[in-house]
């Protein structure tokens, strides 16, 4: 970027304001230095959270500041100094998630029918965590409380899930293409059991999630009257879920980590 018209221009509103030449010279050097650098911030931001992405896709949560640095191609201390410590990082990386899974929600509110809208809205979020094992450990963590900032974290994803599955369940029943006595909140406890099925089986077969979403969608679809088998027991609540997740232990790393303390 070339400086010289900015110290010019800079110079000259200092002499009409009365300043030296040399202290407005000074302030426009300044000046002029400041969107270089805020660039080359913002692209180190982006260059830290891509090699954080890509290391917790493969590897889960369990991934140091100094291996995003060898990753990112950058210093540990220009990580540290944009991020703290990890848990600011997956911060990052939560908010970015939130706004990919808003717009998997309007996606799936804007299809014409309700039913479609709901499949391709379980497809994706499916297909979103299955290829970033992070993704999965970073959402349960901060559904199940598991980091300080679970509870707002936590919020923001509901705000943006519970309106999305209430509109399509609604509208999927008035259309006949859901059984009528499913609840929004059955769909985000079996999007929660999909989740469990996919980290099951993701060492050995990454795509078997697909297998068994086709049977949780085929339980939920509509059938003449009489057909669909009853469901014996009531819904969850909202409060209900809360307290399911504030005490699941999700994963086989929380079970190792239990396992591994000594008695």
């Amino acid at each position: 970027m070339n400086a010289k018209p900015q110290v010019a221009a800079a110079t000259a509103a200092g002499r009409a304001s009365g300043e030296t030449e040399a202290a407005a010279v000074a302030v426009a050097v300044a000046a002029a230095d400041v969107r270089p650098l805020r660039r080359d911030a913002e692209r180190n931001r982006r260059l830290i959270l891509g090699a954080a992405k890509s290391l917790f896709a493969q590897r889960g949560l369990d991934v140091s500041l100094d291996e995003v640095a060898k990753e990112a191609g950058l210093g540990v201390g220009t990580v540290y100094r944009r991020f703290p410590n990890r848990e600011a990082l997956i911060d990052a990386l939560f908010d970015d998630m939130v706004v990919s899974i808003k717009r998997i929600a309007d996606e799936s509110l804007a299809v014409p029918r309700a039913w479609d809208g709901l499949v391709l809205f379980m497809t994706a979020m499916l297909e979103t965590q299955a290829r970033d094992k992070g993704l999965r450990d970073a959402m349960i963590a901060r559904q199940n409380g598991l980091d300080e900032r679970g509870r707002e974290t936590g919020q923001a994803l509901r705000e943006t899930v519970q309106p999305t599955l209430y509109a399509l369940v609604g509208r999927a029943q008035q259309e006949g293409g859901l059984r009528a006595d499913v609840v929004p909140s059955d769909i985000g406890v079996l999007l929660v059991m999909a989740v469990c099925m996919l980290e099951l089986t993701a060492p050995v077969a990454p795509d078997n999630w697909r297998r068994h979403l086709s049977v949780i969608l085929d339980g939920l679809r509509a059938r003449p009257a009489g057909a669909n088998a009853p469901l014996t027991e009531p819904p969850l609540d909202d409060e209900q879920i809360d307290a399911c997740m504030a005490g699941w232990k999700y994963g086989t790393r929380e079970t190792s980590r239990h396992r591994a303390k000594p008695s």
